[in-house]
């Protein structure tokens, strides 16, 4: 299990990889697309807790992300990509 801040460093690093692979037309994978919306599910959910408490710097890396997922499924939704499921 990943330490919160390398979850968020995990995430962003598939976030880039996600959105250099739209910008050059290839195809999503659809697993890498699950881990990220999964991910931001786990973000969210981290955010809201009491219990669990994040520095602004964590706080401000998360928003970060969530912002960027954000923007690559608006992206997905006016562009044509190809999301593939590699088995």
């Amino acid at each position: 299990m990943l330490c919160f801040d390398h979850f968020v460093e995990q995430a962003s690093l598939r976030l880039h990889a996600a959105q250099s692979l739209c910008q050059t037309g290839q195809a999503l994978d659809r697993h890498m697309m699950d881990w990220l919306v999964d991910g931001a599910e786990f973000a969210v959910q981290s955010l809201s807790q009491d219990g669990f408490t994040i520095s602004p710097m964590q706080r401000l890396k998360v928003l970060e992300l969530l912002l960027g997922l954000s923007n690559l499924q608006e992206y997905l939704r006016h562009h044509s990509v190809r999301v593939s499921n590699p088995d």
